[in-house]
């Protein structure tokens, strides 16, 4: 959980808004992952501030109108 909650200080002091959320099973169905959730329009701004606080991340999901997750490519 504390890599989630760094890069989500680090995306607040970025100014994106971003909470920290237990990521649905279906994404790692093997273990207990913590995500970052923000809003899909900020996606390439919190790359970037990621990217430059060296923090690293490995996928994107974006939730559609039926609640099924989609990998996005970054």
């Amino acid at each position: 959980m504390t890599a989630a909650q760094r890069a989500a200080a680090a995306l607040g002091q970025g100014g994106v808004f971003a909470s920290v959320t237990k990521a649905p099973q279906s994404t790692n169905p093997g273990g207990c992952t913590y995500a970052v959730k923000l809003g899909e329009r900020k996606l390439q701004t919190a790359l970037t501030i990621l990217r430059g606080a060296g923090i690293p991340w490995e996928r994107a999901y974006r939730v559609d109108a039926r609640g099924t997750l989609r990998e996005v490519g970054t």
